[in-house]
């Protein structure tokens, strides 16, 4: 069952300050096992963030909008919600180049402080993607960035790898640090992550 809450001011046991690290983007990676995991996944985390009135842009090599569009008919959620979450362009696209990415992120970022970028695809779409989006994040400095990486955990051998890009994991309880999630996890001395 999929639980969503209303946005509250107080931090609660477990939840994480996405901002300690000082930068502007904060990198969260994610791991599921079909489309479906992956929709239940993120749709809480996707209304908290309407809640808190931050924008969202996808890049999904493939599409779950239909899997959006069923949850959100089953979810006893506001109209308004709803709405908002299906504004969202759930459809696959091609990878895009630098100056659309640039463009949209712009654009979402006209009217708020905070957008998440939630990127889903194969090894070579994610690194394509995030290296687009790197270029154009490197120069918003006023603006608080998160780029969720979704993982479909069969396609990947290498989970440490994945671990050491990255500040946070989303799973079905929301953002939490590493360690929460991956209990083996470490940081070695010369600052390299390792599990």
């Amino acid at each position: 069952m999929v639980k969503f809450t209303s946005g509250q001011k107080q931090k609660k046991k477990g939840e994480v300050n996405m901002r300690e690290n000082g930068n502007n983007v904060t990198r969260v990676c994610s791991f599921y096992v079909n489309d479906w995991h992956l929709t239940t996944m993120l749709l809480p985390y996707i209304n908290k963030t309407i809640n808190e009135n931050k924008k969202v842009l996808t890049i999904l090599e493939s599409g779950i909008k239909d899997n959006i569009e069923e949850l959100l008919s089953k979810m006893n959620l506001k109209a308004e919600t709803q709405n908002r979450i299906l504004e969202i362009n759930w459809n696959s696209r091609p990878v895009c180049k630098f100056s659309k990415i640039k463009d949209e992120i712009k654009t979402l970022l006209k009217d708020v402080q905070a957008i998440n970028i939630i990127v889903d695809g194969n090894k070579e779409y994610l690194e394509i993607a995030n290296k687009n989006i790197d270029k154009v994040t490197k120069d918003i400095k006023d603006k608080e960035i998160t780029v969720i990486n979704c993982h479909e955990i069969s396609k990947y051998k290498e989970i440490n790898a994945i671990l050491d890009k990255n500040d946070f994991v989303l799973n079905t309880s929301g953002i939490k640090e590493i360690k929460e999630v991956f209990t083996e996890y470490k940081t070695s001395e010369n600052n390299k992550k390792i599990i």
